[in-house]
């Protein structure tokens, strides 16, 4: 009988001790980038000219910072736009690079807007070749759905349990071309999040959003939705150190193709992050290399460049495709383009989607790769009829576009000039006449916006349409072959006061 007291003492102690326990302090290092397009490869900064990015130090960055303490549980996150900007993600439609991603333990990823570019069939192969999920909680299609879940949960050794919901952007449906969407729908992501994330907070100490959305919708997200932690996000290419707060949720961005990997320290305790360490670390020629992936890309790389490496001219300056030049003004490399397709097609005016411009073009020696790099996505020009209505209807679609967004659907454009003041186009002239809203003109386009990509819905009007078969990259290579050197400048078509 005298036990008894000693038993009920050593019972409370282990209860007290079990309590206590579960609500001890448990820590994650969570590592995440965005916006990868095929990067496989190392590529020049361009402020240094130094190489940066590149899977194969991405992965030996990951694998050092596992190896710190391979007790502390490690989360590998990608937050979409796997597809698209290099010639490797061309030709083999992203599925060396999805493997590799697996290889590397990626625990999870979203899908990006650029993941339907090579077509659904191509996205249900890459969903199906991987052992980690491809998330889309608020991407449905009709009549065959995508193998894509909505959220996966972790409980990794030691640390919390996590459950991480993926969101894609809305921009799906309209930043791809309409062949590659037909039967997709993508709900309001702030509707989804409302519905599933109280299921999740409650089977989890840990609720992160993996989204691509961009920081706007990143942002919209976090104000509307109770009982998100934390944001994992791409979209924008944004460098975000640190990180956004907004209504006490973090919101995470780390830039673009692979330059920088984002880190975050955290202890959690309960249900809540009681503390967090976050920056962004560059990936760069200091950075171990994973020798293992680095062959892999050499081999992929010698395979495509023996046709790509085959010189067709110089460049006389350098044709910039950077974000904030082409998605914002008038832009030389905007120019050109524009101006060799109105005069392949004899068009009175032409115009051409920023988001279409993937690579700077360097001055001097001018390869097919980087032609390719820069057009990746075998766009053809197509010509047709509208009215000055419809036309000034695109443009001012383009000029409400907001400039700080980066928009892939601001316009580059030939034979029209025009101020953009207010949110619209204004002073609209062609040939040095003011636009008649009533007169027909004959304009060129990619096919992308004729078929409506981008929200100009008012392309798809274009009447006696003649899809001409010419490759937008390829009015390039013919340009460059033809003349001893290309150049490109501005001359105040597109003005903002």
């Amino acid at each position: 009988m005298r036990l008894r007291p000693l038993l009920v003492f050593l019972l409370t102690l282990f209860t007290l001790g079990v309590a206590l326990g579960a609500a001890a302090s448990q820590p994650l290092t969570l590592l995440h980038f965005n916006d990868f397009h095929g990067q496989l490869e190392p590529y020049p900064d361009r402020d240094t000219g130094k190489p940066i990015g590149g899977i194969a130090r991405l992965a030996g960055l990951v694998e050092a910072i596992r190896a710190e303490d391979p007790r502390r549980p490690v989360l590998l996150l990608f937050a979409g736009d796997l597809l698209q900007g290099t010639t490797t993600s061309t030709l083999y439609l992203g599925r060396p690079d999805i493997k590799l991603l697996e290889e590397m333990g990626v625990a999870a990823a979203t899908v990006g807007n650029h993941e339907v570019d090579f077509g659904q069939d191509n996205l249900r192969k890459l969903a199906g070749m991987v052992n980690f999920p491809l998330l889309a909680a608020n991407l449905s299609a009709t009549p065959d759905p995508l193998p894509l879940p909505s959220f996966a949960l972790f409980h990794p050794a030691g640390g919390p349990r996590v459950a991480v919901l993926g969101l894609t952007t809305e921009e799906l449906i309209t930043a791809s071309h309409p062949r590659n969407v037909q039967g997709l729908s993508v709900s309001d992501p702030v509707a989804v999040a409302r519905e599933l994330v109280p299921k999740l907070d409650a089977q989890s100490d840990l609720m992160i959003v993996l989204s691509h959305l961009g920081l706007a919708g990143d942002r919209h997200l976090a104000e509307g939705v109770a009982g998100v932690d934390l944001i994992v996000g791409g979209h924008n290419h944004f460098r975000l150190a640190p990180p956004v707060e907004d209504k006490g949720v973090l919101i995470l961005q780390a830039g673009e193709r692979g330059a920088y990997l984002g880190r975050l320290d955290l202890e959690v305790e309960g249900d809540r992050m009681q503390s967090w360490n976050y920056r962004l670390l560059p990936v760069d020629d200091q950075t171990p290399v994973d020798e293992k992936i680095a062959t892999k890309v050499a081999r992929l790389a010698a395979q495509a460049d023996k046709e790509l490496l085959t010189v067709v001219g110089r460049a006389g300056t350098e044709l910039s495709a950077e974000r904030e030049l082409i998605r914002r003004y008038e832009a030389p490399f905007g120019n050109l383009v524009a101006d060799l397709a109105r005069e392949y097609s004899g068009a009175q005016v032409t115009l051409f989607n920023a988001g279409g411009f993937r690579a700077t073009i360097p001055a001097g020696e001018v390869r097919l790769k980087e032609i390719y790099q820069a057009f990746p996505f075998r766009n053809e020009l197509v010509t047709g009829v509208l009215s000055g209505a419809e036309l000034q209807a695109a443009l001012d679609h383009s000029a409400a576009l907001d400039p700080a967004d980066n928009p892939g659907g601001f316009l580059q454009v030939s034979g029209v000039r025009f101020v953009i003041r207010d949110g619209k186009a204004v002073d609209v002239t062609l040939d040095g006449q003011p636009l008649d809203p009533a007169a027909d003109y004959r304009v060129a386009v990619p096919d992308f916006l004729a078929a409506g990509g981008d929200g100009y819905g008012m392309l798809t009007g274009l009447r006696d349409p003649v899809n001409t078969g010419q490759l937008i990259a390829d009015l390039l290579v013919s340009a460059f072959r033809a003349q001893t050197e290309v150049d490109a400048r501005l001359d105040g078509r597109i003005s903002r006061p």
